[in-house]
Formats: structure tokens, sequence, C-alpha cells
């Protein structure tokens, strides 16, 4: 590691220091720390695989002529010639079958967004609040899943409140975006270079839009910038102000613009939701109603006439995973836990990936494709290995491996794989979930 390198993240350490010690300072100072070493650091850290931006560039063609690349680059920053490029719109499938919109910036711009990320993170990451868990450091989905467990386990939670933000990274306001950022930084070269991202144009089937509101979904900054948003729209107003008026018991967790409200009693669960349709309002978001629903859920909703009427919701879904309240014996007495299994569109979403897989890699050898199947299978177990969900991840095996089968049938009119046979031998079996 160069010198210099070690001074940038010296100081980029003392940056975070201040912050942490004092959540009042503001940081004058910042630009000077986009240095060829950070912007080199960024390089390293995008994704190998990203697709090219609007001027056409690979990863791979910028990191053949890295150096003199990056001093290029690390040149127009410093002489305030950087220009952000128009961003590339592409559509994937969302599990409910419409598309997610997803900017793709070039790779220059990907390198100082993810720069600029590192110095920003480390100015509001000590500020962030503990109910958030999307895009953090040694945070995950798993952290905000455990607060809904532990809450509704060790507290009289018996209502939830599932929201959902329509089209949130699209209806971000950029003039709310730089006040948030101003309560931190005053750097007027780091404002300046987040307001050209928010406004740069998008390149959308050849037609160019000018985009006078959201961040879009794609770039490095683009999480950092979402929780920053929500940190001051939702999570401090939550935490500082509407909860301390809540008479029952409330909590929140949210994993980016995705979250989740509980209380203890209806009438707050109601009124929440009014105040948050008003509150999400004044910052240019609003509520999809259809996906938004508030559910009996808590140790007491599986007792009849207790919470609400027989035929209310009482299952809600939440990163990926349908919750529901189960009830387990303990020895004589009987108690309610909660129990999360992966949501039929999570499942469905990942065997559509695995059978398009198997179509593109249909004559590559039985080994190599075992092998990948194990790690797609083994990422799967990963997240959707909760308790309570083996029997779910053993369907999903079983689905792949008949998936697999028949791939390998049509390589041969003549093929021997019968199933009751093959599903036997050593070579063909996947692993089984912990």
């Amino acid at each position: 590691m160069h010198r210099n390198e070690t001074d940038v993240f010296t100081k980029l350490q003392r940056i975070e220091e201040i912050a942490k010690q004092d959540k009042e300072s503001r940081f004058t100072s910042l630009a000077y720390l986009l240095t060829p070493e950070l912007l080199r650091f960024a390089l390293e850290k995008i994704n190998k695989h990203g697709a090219p931006g609007t001027d056409g560039v690979t990863i791979e063609e910028f990191a053949k002529n890295a150096e003199k690349n990056i001093v290029t680059l690390h040149q127009d920053l410093k002489e305030q010639k950087y220009r952000s490029a128009n961003v590339r719109r592409v559509y994937i499938p969302k599990n409910n079958g419409k598309l997610r919109p997803l900017g793709i910036p070039t790779v220059r711009d990907r390198i100082v967004q993810r720069a600029m990320a590192e110095i920003i993170g480390k100015i509001y990451e000590p500020y962030f609040m503990d109910i958030s868990y999307g895009f953090r450091p040694q945070r995950s989905a798993h952290g905000a899943l455990d607060v809904i467990r532990k809450e509704v386990h060790a507290n009289p939670i018996n209502w939830i409140v599932d929201v959902d933000i329509k089209g949130y990274f699209d209806h971000v306001n950029h003039e709310w975006m730089i006040k948030f950022l101003k309560h931190r930084i005053v750097d007027k070269t780091i404002l300046r270079i987040v307001a050209k991202w928010l406004k740069a144009g998008i390149l959308d089937n050849g037609v160019i839009v000018r985009n006078e509101e959201g961040t879009p979904q794609g770039g490095p900054i683009s999480p950092l910038l979402a929780n920053i948003y929500l940190h001051y729209v939702l999570d401090l107003w939550f935490e500082k102000k509407y909860k301390l008026k809540c008479k029952g018991y409330s909590f929140i967790t949210r994993y980016a613009d995705d979250f989740v409200v509980g209380f203890q009693y209806k009438e707050e669960a109601e009124q929440f939701l009014r105040d948050l349709k008003e509150r999400l309002a004044g910052f240019g978001l609003e509520i999809a109603e259809d996906k938004t629903q508030i559910v009996s859920f808590g140790r007491k909703s599986l007792e009849k006439g207790k919470i609400g009427p027989a035929k209310i919701a009482r299952t809600f879904k939440f990163l990926g995973f349908v919750h529901y309240i189960k009830p387990r014996s303990k020895g004589s007495k009987r108690e309610a836990v909660v129990v999360r299994k992966p949501k039929r569109e999570s499942r469905n979403k990942f065997l559509k990936n695995v059978k398009e897989w198997l179509k593109d890699n249909m004559h590559t050898s039985p080994a190599w494709q075992k092998k990948r199947l194990t790690m797609r299978l083994r990422g799967y177990y990963n997240y959707f290995g909760l308790p309570y969900c083996r029997k779910s991840l053993q369907h999903v095996k079983w689905h792949v491996e008949r998936l697999w089968v028949m791939s390998l049938r049509r390589r041969s009119q003549r093929h021997k794989l019968w199933w009751s046979k093959v599903r036997k031998q050593s070579w063909f079996t996947l692993p089984d979930p912990n």
C-alpha cells in the first residue's frame, strides 16, 4: 500500500471518529479526499460484471489502462471539470411479473460514486439509527427480520403495519435530499457533484429524459442516499417523536425502503398509517395502497375473539418471507411463536432462474453443472434457512433436481436417466439444507 493511500484512509478514519464523537458536527472540507488512491480503491470495489453505461465502456476496458484513466478522472475532479454522464436505463423482472427500472451509470461515474460513498458513509453511519439495516456495514436483512421476532416474543405487540412506499427510488425529492445532506456536509464541491448525479439525464430506449426527481437504482451511491433520505423522513420522526406519544408499545424495523411497524393497540396502528401518509406526502412520497395493510399479529392473535374479527389478515410479507404466528407446545404450556417461510414469489423466481441457467448451459459437463447448482442452492439456503424453513428448502431442492434431470434428458433421446434411480446416484445428489 502506498504512503498516500495509507494517508487517505487514515483521514477517512479520523472523519468517522469525529462523526461518532459529535453528531452535530458539519464537515466543510471533504473533496480533497477524492484522491487517485481512493479512486483506485473504488475501482476494485465496484461490480466487475456490471454492464457498460451510455458511453459503452466496460469495466474491463477501463481497467486495461486503469492508471491513466484514474489520473485523468482525478484531474477532472480536481479542476472541477468532472461532468456526470447520462444514465442508461434497463428493466429487470420483479417477483410480481412487473419490471423494475435500473439506472446504469458509466464506469467513470460508478468509480466516483463508490469513492464518494466511502466519504459520506463515514459521516452518516454513526448518525443512522439502530432500526435501519439495509446497505450498512455488519448489518443485513436477517437483522431486520430478527427484530420482528424478538419484539413480538418479548413485548405486547398485537398489530403490524406492513407498508410499501410507491416507487420510492423514483420519487426522492432532489431539493430535500440536498437539504438533508447539508445537515452534516457543507463542502460545496461534494454537494455539487451529488446534485449532478441526481439530475443526470436518463437514456431510455434511445430517448433522453431529464430527471426531476428520484435517485435511480443501480448506482453505488443510490443505497446510501436512499438511507439518508428515509433517516430524516421516517427513522428520526418515528423514534424521536412519534412513538413517544403512543400510549401502548411500538417498534419499527427498516431495510432500505422496506419497513414494518408494530403496535400494541389497533387504534394507534390505524392512526399511524394516516399520519404516515401525511408525513410522506410532505417529502414527495406516497404509500402503495394495494400493498399496505394492518395485520393482526402477535402472541394473542391465535386466541379467537381476542384481536379483531376472524377474517382479518394475520400474515404479512417482508424481505422475501411470509410471517405468521404458530402455536408451539412447551412442556405443559402452549405458546405462540413467530414463524417465517420463503414466500412463493421468492421460490418461483429462484426456480425460474435455475431453469434459464440450465437451458443456457445444457451441454456443459454434469460435474460442472452440479458444482454451479450446489453454489446456487447454498446461496438460497443461506438466506432462507431460518427456523421452520427446512421443509420449504427441501421442496426447492426437489424442484432443482427435477429441472436438472429434465435438462440432462434433452441431451439424448436414448437417455437412461430414470428419476427413481438417478436421484440415488452420488454424482447427481445435491446438498440438503442444514
